[in-house]
């Protein structure tokens, strides 16, 4: 449930947290109202906190509701955005949560355990009545207060919706974690506050809790089922099985390569595409290898290119079996991804637009590569846009390879795939400048980029630097035997505070992924797609 964030409503807009109608006339205007709003003004959820904010804010002044009356007016929005995903979720895929302070403290024989309430089904409260229909049904009940459980059963990849019972307060504490996972959710809202005798509408929360419409064609995709079956496919037994006996030393090295770490982000945003559209995994597999292939035979030329002698904790290829063989694996590596794509299985021109993604993608790569090799070979002054074009021509590239080979898999629309596209760029360079953050801070090691003194977002800023100390460590530092003096330049970074540009560019990049997002029309599309991005920057 995309709630408002507490930081921007209470603080910043300066709304209680509080306002639930306590007639049902008026609850059911309110709702009827958020309707016909959400369908004049098309919007497809996930949206994000602030734009629920927003959303709610134009409502409340529609209604002439009470300031207090915002946080309500959100919650039956995104009640309203979610509600057909989540009536054609199976109800042993919904969890559902319950607030303890239903319970009466007079009358409750339940105990308590790390978990929450064991209600007794005493009779005492409601809570009895509404979780025994709730797992007749089939959810997963939860009565407790916490986040921590909802966060590892929402990871565990067994829930495909959450339904919450709580005041207005609590809703906004566990919502975020939902949201974060870009789980369907509804909320129902207590009609008072405290913590002790509270109430709700029970007749809502029943039709709530009983609402189902099956429907065949429906898919709920999880990115946590989809990541973990995707993981399979390299496994050493099963890349045998698929590409074949390795018979030769390139093929054995080859798919050594493929079944060695990594998080396999592009091949599971290929596959979590061509499923979110309908697809079947198995169908996409061969594409999704592909795309790995591309991505590891690129890690072997840039290892060898950067000297790196590193890689998953363990020597990189050309270390243990030489330069000219790693080179080969490599190429090999190229030509197996095209092999893969052209005998995937999907008609002619779906393969020849596959394969055309992938070309364009690999040229840009070696564009980028080779304006980072030039810099490496002579160094010189760099600025922040030319850095930026590196980063989209290396890390983006190959997001939208990934990206655009699902999204044509599944025959999705150009207006689509271009916005498919744009969402690449944006979160490919908000990944690389991630990465430039942990690689300055990482201990140990700290800023290898810096002291190999390759084209990063921290340099250029301490070459646009008017700062007297970073300017002299800088003329120190473009001698390569100099490592003190680049040393002593990562402090004089750090020290002028120039990592906060950084990390503005980063709140940037990322926002611009989201911006991107809020164009697309497909729900479960846009609703995937910001889960991976949530996992990926976060």
């Amino acid at each position: 449930m995309a709630m408002i964030d507490t930081e921007v409503d209470k603080t910043a807009k300066g709304l209680p947290t509080t306002g639930v109608p306590q007639q049902r006339a008026q609850r059911d205007l309110y709702k009827s109202a958020v309707e016909r709003y959400v369908k004049d003004n098309g919007l497809v959820p996930p949206l994000t906190g602030n734009e629920i904010l927003q959303h709610a804010l134009c409502l409340r002044r529609i209604l002439t509701a009470q300031a207090n009356e915002v946080v309500y007016l959100s919650v039956l929005l995104n009640n309203c955005l979610w509600r057909n995903t989540i009536r054609r979720i199976p109800f042993e895929r919904r969890m559902l949560l319950l607030p303890q302070c239903l319970s009466n403290p007079e009358l409750c024989q339940a105990q308590k355990d790390a978990i929450g309430l064991l209600c007794a089904q005493c009779g005492g409260c409601v809570i009895g009545t509404i979780q025994a229909l709730a797992e007749s049904l089939g959810y997963i009940t939860l009565v407790a207060e916490g986040t921590t459980m909802v966060s590892k059963l929402l990871s565990s990849g067994k829930i495909d919706s959450v339904i919450g019972v709580g005041c207005i307060h609590s809703l906004q504490k566990i919502f975020p974690v939902i949201n974060e996972h870009a789980i369907p959710s509804q909320g129902i809202p207590l009609l008072d506050d405290g913590c002790r005798h509270t109430t709700l509408d029970l007749e809502q929360a029943m039709e709530t809790i009983k609402e189902y419409v099956p429907d065949d064609i429906a898919q709920i995709v999880n990115l946590d089922r989809v990541a973990e079956y995707v993981r399979t496919w390299f496994q050493p037994d099963f890349l045998i099985k698929t590409l074949g006996e390795p018979f030769t030393e390139t093929e054995r090295i080859a798919q050594e390569w493929l079944s060695s770490g990594g998080k396999r982000w592009r091949p599971i945003l290929t596959s979590a595409i061509f499923a979110a559209a309908g697809g079947s995994a198995e169908k996409i597999m061969n594409s999704a290898l592909a795309v790995e292939c591309f991505h590891k035979a690129s890690l072997i030329h840039d290892d060898i290119e950067d000297g790196d002698d590193c890689r998953y904790g363990q020597p990189t290829m050309h270390i243990v079996y030489g330069i000219p063989t790693a080179i080969n694996v490599g190429d090999y590596l190229i030509g197996e991804g095209y092999r893969l794509l052209a005998t995937s299985g999907f008609t002619g021109d779906t393969c020849a637009k596959m394969i055309r993604a992938a070309a364009e993608g690999h040229r840009e790569l070696c564009l980028g590569q080779g304006e980072e090799l030039a810099f490496c070979r002579e160094p010189q002054p760099v600025t922040e846009k030319e850095v930026l074009q590196i980063y989209r021509q290396k890390t983006s590239a190959a997001f939208k390879v990934a990206v655009l080979v699902g999204a044509t898999a599944a025959e999705l629309d150009a207006p689509t795939c271009e916005t498919l596209a744009r969402f690449s760029g944006s979160m490919g360079t908000a990944y690389q400048i991630r990465d430039d953050m942990e690689d300055f801070r990482s201990e140990p090691g700290r800023a290898a980029d810096m002291l190999a003194l390759r084209p990063t977002l921290f340099l250029a800023l301490a070459c646009m630097s008017d700062s007297p100390v970073i300017q002299e460590t800088l003329a120190l530092a473009w001698h390569k035997e100099n490592t003190g003096a680049r040393r002593e330049l990562i402090t004089a970074i750090e020290s002028a505070g120039l990592h906060k540009r950084v990390e503005l560019l980063y709140s940037h990049y990322r926002l611009e992924t989201e911006r991107t997002l809020a164009e697309i029309q497909h729900i479960e599309l846009k609703r995937l797609l910001r889960s991976t991005m949530t996992r990926m920057l976060k």
